[in-house]
């Protein structure tokens, strides 16, 4: 086994994270002995709570919500998804700073495909707009769906979101209160963190298609 590799997941709430068990199985894949915490940091906390945990020797975190949007303001250089993104899910230590990577859309994309679950010339609908939602929707939009919704508690962020991408495809957002969409949806994605405590955005039966697929970018109850 070589060096320990000393990594953390950032979030607020952080407890339900399974990302400790999933590296460290990672790890021991390649012969890597991999430490992997959990640290519970508020938006205003994270850049003290991060720069402790490099100071004592981190090389790489994951954030989740709600701390992909400010984790970019941590790092001194982006990839190209995270600055389409506008937000960062994964940091790693490189020249003597932070680099931030947006993986959102490609792993879904990838799991998506593993589950035969198609996007060309579908229509597909993403409840949420912060950084989960942003992170997809670049590779999603690749993908050539017919159509992608956006609907969000405020509508001013669903709007502002797909505006940043509607050079890339057909996309538009409205307020979740205010749709008016009749069986519509062969794919909804649910990107708000509303999972994490065991309840649901208010997703209604009629805006789907009858063979409708549901995919929630959170696990929890």
């Amino acid at each position: 086994m070589s060096a320990s590799l000393k990594l953390a997941v950032f979030g607020d709430p952080v407890e339900h994270s399974l990302s400790p068990r999933i590296h460290t199985q990672f790890g021991r894949q390649f012969e890597i002995d991999v430490d992997y915490r959990k640290i519970r940091a508020s938006i205003a906390q994270l850049p003290d709570s991060i720069a402790r945990f490099r100071a004592a020797g981190g090389q790489g975190a994951n954030l989740t919500v709600p701390l992909k949007q400010t984790g970019l303001r941590l790092c001194m250089k982006l990839d190209q998804a995270a600055r389409q993104a506008s937000a960062v899910n994964t940091l790693v230590t490189i020249d003597g700073g932070w680099h931030g990577f947006n993986t959102d859309g490609p792993g879904v994309m990838l799991d998506l495909s593993r589950l035969g679950i198609g996007v060309r010339n579908e229509r597909v609908l993403i409840v949420g707009a912060g950084g989960a939602a942003a992170g997809i929707l670049g590779p999603l939009l690749l993908d050539e769906p017919q159509q992608v919704r956006i609907l969000n508690r405020t509508a001013a962020r669903a709007i502002e979101l797909a505006e940043r991408f509607q050079h890339r495809g057909p996309v538009e957002g409205a307020a979740l209160n205010q749709a008016r969409v009749e069986g519509e949806f062969s794919l909804v994605i649910q990107a708000t963190s509303l999972g994490h405590d065991g309840s649901l955005p208010g997703i209604d039966r009629n805006w789907l298609t009858p063979d409708a697929v549901i995919y929630d970018l959170n696990y929890g109850p």
